[in-house]
């Protein structure tokens, strides 16, 4: 889907067109799978139980959800899949909860992890999986510019310079902003990291 055709659907949307909302979700379904699926790689307890599809169906429902509350609509794609981000960082951090919770009332199956679907990361260890809950809540925390550039670069891989492009800003200040966030992120986390995403040039 064409970014000038969403933004045709944001523009009906700020213009009152509630039809446009929902329309401009469904239509943005592919760019929101390959989005989750790269989010997916920041979740090692949930990759190998949940299915892409069906983390991108329950997002959906809550972004819907999520942007029937909000007033005014999102003023560009941007500011869109920013929260279409959120949302689908927010099915994963329940996913990995609800996971984290199954092995702890069943450790005998802790590396059994579902009939069919194949054994659990080696990382998949309780300490470690808490040090994730934590990284990918504190990331929800942070400061609007700083938790895009995590967003962009850690979830999706961008780099410095497609940031800076995206932002209209300098790559420099891409890499403050980054700089910062990892800062933030270590005080947050007491240094308990689990795994510096590296920014790329």
């Amino acid at each position: 889907m064409k970014t000038v055709q969403l933004n045709d659907w944001l523009e009906r949307w700020r213009a009152g067109d509630l039809r446009a909302r929902d329309e401009l979700v469904q239509a943005a379904l592919p760019r929101l799978e390959l989005l989750a699926r790269k989010m997916l790689r920041g979740f090692p307890n949930v990759r190998p139980l949940n299915d892409t599809q069906d983390v991108v169906q329950n997002a959906a429902v809550r972004l819907l959800r999520s942007l029937r509350q909000v007033n005014p609509p999102p003023a560009t794609t941007r500011e869109f899949f920013g929260l279409a981000a959120v949302e689908i960082r927010r099915e994963l951090l329940d996913l990995a909860r609800s996971s984290q919770a199954a092995r702890r009332g069943d450790e005998g199956r802790a590396r059994n992890v579902s009939a069919g679907k194949g054994l659990a990361d080696d990382r998949d260890l309780p300490e470690d999986l808490e040090r994730w809950e934590a990284f990918h809540e504190a990331v929800a925390r942070l400061p609007v510019a700083e938790r895009e550039v995590i967003g962009l670069a850690f979830y999706h891989g961008w780099t410095q310079a497609r940031i800076a492009e995206l932002f209209q800003v300098s790559e420099r200040t891409v890499a403050r902003y980054w700089h910062r966030a990892c800062l933030q992120l270590q005080n947050m986390l007491d240094g308990n990291l689990p795994g510096q995403p590296a920014l790329q040039g």
